[in-house]
């Protein structure tokens, strides 16, 4: 069973439950004196308390998906926090991605028989391998019904690139939660949006360290990865443009950090960013380990707030979503608004309240995909 599936949760509420009821029914047995007594009562209280907070803590994380996975729990905790790693190809383009399958675009990942691309769009799978970084991740990427008919068999679709938060273990996290595919789908059949490629990813490549999407001195260039490997994969696989002005990002939580901080320290590549509940200053944490190396001039180059102060602004464009209350990133975006100047443009997206959870986050996806469409061009 998943760490987050409902048979997880269910089989804890059971064991509470249990451990309730024997609670209960023992508690009159264990009514002699003396220490062994007390003991037993301790242990039954401390039992029923414990099983009480681990199926509070497991509803949390389902509702909060801070661990997806047991894989990434136990990463967390420092067991098995190994770097997804190969040899680098040897400038070989061609080794840089592969198809590994197709799956039903929309919110269930199995394919149909009455599955029609032309018609649905369709989600591919793709194994991507730096050549430059050594570093591998997978990819979900949607197509539209356009891509496959022949009226745009000569056109290069606009590329946006959503990275999730940290640690998003489940890989399907932006069709199983975000709906991306089939919000496109709907703002496609409505006229609201152009036809765009959505390539889905997490930030996550070193399972158990949040990296922040930076290159870490002697460590994993996940900065490099995701600037370069990955759209030369991504252009290595589909009809996309080869102009910046059709390329973009977006992101939830650290996604949304490296959305817009790829965006800015990237400008040559991307044209915009969304940033959906992401902070704009540099971390260090226990999650994300010693990421520049003691460096102080590393850790205030990847805090995009302290970057607009002291450096040229990027010609780009940036859409903060956000919340006034209840978002705990609100002040760092508030802050990046401010400092904020030409040429980079900076459009917001605010809640009055909102958590930081992706109840919320859902409610950022479908006016950020609006705003890319309107931002990107394809060719």
């Amino acid at each position: 069973m998943g760490l987050t599936s409902w048979g997880t949760l269910s089989l804890l509420t059971l064991l509470t439950l249990g451990c309730m009821v024997a609670t209960v029914w023992a508690w009159p047995r264990a009514s002699f004196s003396g220490p062994r007594a007390a003991g037993v009562r301790v242990l039954m209280l401390a039992g029923c308390q414990f099983a009480v907070l681990l199926t509070l803590v497991a509803a949390l994380n389902a509702y909060y998906l801070f661990y997806g996975s047991w894989t990434d729990l136990l990463s967390a905790a420092g067991g098995g926090a190994a770097q997804a790693q190969h040899r680098p190809a040897g400038g070989n383009a061609a080794a840089a991605t592969r198809v590994v399958r197709t799956v039903q675009a929309g919110l269930d990942p199995g394919p149909r028989a009455e599955h029609v691309p032309a018609k649905d769009g369709q989600v591919e799978r793709l194994d991507i391998r730096g050549v430059r970084t050594g570093l591998s991740s997978e990819a979900y990427v949607y197509l539209p019904p356009q891509y496959f008919q022949p009226a745009y068999a000569a056109r290069r679709l606009p590329v946006v690139i959503f990275l999730a938060g940290y640690p998003a273990a489940d890989r399907l996290v932006w069709i199983h939660q975000g709906h991306v595919p089939a919000d496109v789908a709907r703002a496609q059949a409505a006229g609201r949006i152009q036809p765009m490629i959505y390539v889905m990813m997490r930030p996550t490549v070193v399972n158990g360290w949040d990296t922040e999407c930076a290159d870490v001195p002697g460590g994993p260039q996940v900065e490099t990865f995701f600037a370069q490997d990955v759209p030369e994969a991504v252009s290595e696989a589909y009809r996309v443009p080869r102009d910046r002005g059709g390329w973009g990002l977006a992101g939830y939580s650290t996604g949304g950090f490296c959305a817009a901080k790829l965006a800015m320290l990237h400008s040559d590549r991307f044209s915009a960013a969304v940033s959906m509940a992401g902070h704009f200053d540099s971390l260090l944490d226990p999650t994300t380990r010693d990421l520049y190396g003691g460096s102080r001039d590393l850790r205030l180059g990847g805090n995009l707030i302290w970057r607009l102060r002291h450096y040229p602004a990027p010609p780009v464009s940036i859409l903060v979503a956000s919340a006034d209350t209840g978002e705990k990133t609100f002040p760092s975006a508030r802050r990046f608004m401010r400092a904020a100047r030409p040429p980079l443009v900076v459009d917001k997206v605010l809640l009055r309240s909102g958590g930081h959870n992706f109840k919320t986050f859902r409610k950022y996806i479908p006016p950020s995909i609006r705003w890319l469409s309107e931002r990107l061009r394809g060719e």
